[in-house]
């Protein structure tokens, strides 16, 4: 079988439908127990061996784990300087002042310790010393004058045809499994120039590797580490490697520079890359950068493959053995998230003559699946979930496991376009919700486990309960979107987004955050428990049986739901995919006229008394159109009631 070793970038914990087995190298932000036995006080071991070395032993049932600790020879305090505890053997001819080993009188002491990249939350053990291949010695110098009794050592280093060997000491990983399929392991390395390997012991010989996940200094827009893809890590080390190139080639030779100045750099700069070229497969990311990551890869049955870095040493998080799969599969399988989307169109089944979703969405009571021709409408098909006299009664049914991908990820993402109808005012949706899902079934006598409400808050009680409250949000109360805040009173097409991650929830509106909360394990259940979310309603079943808490009467356009946290500048993208006009379409037509008011203008030209003070508390601030012309006083002026009228009448 030909094997694949590669780095990937997703959670230790991420699903397989293999069989699966999982050792953590920190558990609770501590040492697992291996390192823990081996490790004192200040991280130095007590068990190191007279050749320098701390082994550990991990298993995890099929898979066994070595991890060897090795360190450099210990100081010669009677001699001083760079002197080293080494008794020199032989010379070595053709190396001028260099000599076997006889035997190493002391060794500096081992340490496994405790590392965490804080802000990924990346933890991670790391040991002492560089993996060496061989060890020489050389006599030490001063003035140009040889010390007598002052040796120092001379390493050599792994090189990936195993010409040279395979190391002797220093800090090494060897990985064996009873049974065929595949390594992910979770890693830090040291300066992404230096070179990482994965060898078989057998063969001696490194593999290629692909790497994915963090690198120190690349950043998304927020300003946090970008979790970066196999290609996008590969695009950072082209930058790495042809950087000087590629500008030169841009910038072209200008006026200043004559041809030959400019070729001279050019072919510089490409024989330059072309060197760094030679070694790319072994090398991870972008120049002397930090990288943190996983790795995974194949193995067969009884085999050794060990995993270390050149000349450095390597963090190791733990790992987990999938049998019966390969890297590439396993790869495959990671690199597909759950991704959920619908534009709630439909076709006519052949059997039932029905027209029915694409994606098995039903709709329940008066809630439609329809389809408008209608100029500047930007989505051809929606669900429209119509306002009844009763609640819990309409709306759209999603497919029972869109909620259910989100264990292994920690992540849920929920995007929906939304708009209100033109002749709904806003108090009759106050309290509606967005999203309201079940355990195995709708509950009518209890309320949802977890519930997106209309008005930019949230509910769960799934395991855990987190009701998203005024001390959780980030800002320290929570924004009500609804009211005076309705971000729907303009009847036209608005996104929704709402992205759990961890322990963390935001509320998106536009693209733009309005709530954020801070949840704690509160929202563990979400994860934990979401495969129990089979009932999923959109657009109804309400939180609380209340007065105003009738079903959503919203049409919803182009659902997407994901196991992953999409960002403000993915949501935005989403945005502009679904609806690459929206700017323009949120700043065009005239502003409507409010429900509440129009219309209310009697046949015979007359106008109710009621309907005068309706339009007055309109006028003080319970909608955004003519909200300033009530006096101070509390009285209206005559030319004011005379434009009310022209807008109950329907007019400007």
């Amino acid at each position: 079988m030909k094997k694949l070793f590669t780095l990937v970038a997703f959670a230790a914990s991420t699903a397989s439908v293999y069989a699966q087995d999982v050792y953590n190298a920190i558990v609770d932000g501590k040492l697992a127990p291996e390192f823990a036995a081996v490790a004192g006080e200040n991280g130095g071991t007590a068990n190191n061996s007279a050749d320098g070395k701390s082994i550990i032993t991990m298993t995890a049932g099929k898979a066994t784990v070595t991890a060897v600790g090795g360190t450099t020879p210990a100081n010669n305090e009677a001699v001083g300087g760079a002197a080293q505890m080494i008794t020199p053997g032989a010379p070595i001819e053709g190396l001028e002042n260099t000599y076997e080993v006889a035997s190493v009188e002391g060794w500096n002491d081992i340490t496994w310790g405790l590392k965490n990249q804080g802000d990924i939350d990346f933890w991670y053990v790391i040991g002492t010393g560089n993996p060496y291949v061989g060890m020489r010695c050389m006599q030490n110098s001063k003035d140009g004058v040889l010390v007598e009794g002052s040796y120092k050592a001379d390493y050599i280093f792994y090189e990936p045809d195993g010409s040279l060997g395979m190391p002797i000491t220093g800090l090494y990983y060897k990985f064996t499994a009873t049974a065929q399929g595949a390594f992910k392991v979770k890693i830090w390395a040291n300066k992404g120039n230096r070179k990482t390997f994965v060898v078989n012991a057998a063969t001696m010989k490194a593999e290629r590797l692909y790497a994915s996940g963090f690198i120190n200094g690349v950043n998304d827009e927020s300003g946090k580490k970008k979790l970066l893809s196999v290609e996008e890590v590969d695009a950072e080390h082209h930058k790495y490697i042809w950087g000087t190139y590629d500008a030169l080639v841009e910038k072209g030779k200008g006026e200043t520079q004559s041809q030959e100045d400019y070729d001279a750099k050019l072919a510089e700069a490409k024989e330059n890359a072309e060197a760094m070229e030679i070694e790319r497969e072994f090398v991870i990311g972008n120049g002397n950068q930090n990288f943190w990551g996983w790795l995974t890869f194949d193995v067969e049955p009884g085999e050794e493959y060990w995993v270390f870095q050149h000349s450095s040493q390597i963090g190791f998080g733990g790992f987990e053995f999938h049998e019966g799969i390969t890297a590439e599969e396993l790869i495959s399988g990671i690199e597909a998230p759950y991704v959920y989307t619908t534009n709630f169109s439909t076709y006519e089944d052949e059997e039932s003559g029905e027209r029915v979703t694409w994606k098995g969405e039903k709709a329940v009571g008066e809630g439609a699946f329809e389809s408008t021709e209608e100029e500047g409408e930007p989505f051809g098909d929606f669900f429209m979930n119509y306002m009844s006299d009763d609640w819990r009664t309409s709306y759209c049914l999603l497919p029972e496991d869109v909620l259910a991908h989100s264990a292994k990820t920690q992540a849920l993402s929920f995007g929906v376009w939304m708009k209100a109808p033109a002749d709904i005012a806003s108090a009759d949706y106050a309290s509606a919700p967005i999203l309201c899902a079940y355990d195995q079934f709708k509950n009518i006598n209890e309320a949802p486990l977890f519930a997106l409400q209309y008005n930019g808050t949230a509910k769960l009680d799934n395991g855990t309960q987190c009701d998203y409250s005024d001390e959780m949000n980030a800002a320290g109360s929570n924004a009500i979107l609804s009211g005076e805040n309705d971000w729907l009173v303009d009847h036209k097409w608005h996104y929704y987004t709402a992205v759990f991650n961890g322990e963390t929830a935001q509320v998106f509106i536009d693209g733009t955050l309005k709530n954020e909360w801070n949840c704690g394990s509160a929202q563990q259940g979400l994860f934990e428990n979401g495969e129990n979310l089979k009932y999923v309603c959109l657009g109804g079943n309400q939180i609380d049986e209340m007065e105003d808490g009738y079903d959503s009467p919203f049409a919803f356009a182009h659902l997407l739901i994901k196991n992953s946290s999409m960002t403000p500048g993915e949501i935005k993208a989403q945005m502009l995919a679904d609806f690459p006009d929206h700017e323009a379409y949120w700043e065009s037509g005239d502003q409507p006229v409010p429900p509440a008011v129009k219309g209310d203008v009697n046949g015979d030209g007359s106008v109710d008394v009621a309907d005068i003070s309706a339009v007055i508390s309109v006028m003080a601030g319970t909608s955004e159109y003519e909200a300033a012309d009530v006096n101070e006083d509390g009285t209206v002026d005559v030319a004011d009631i005379s434009s009310i009228i022209s807008i109950m009448a329907g007019g400007e």
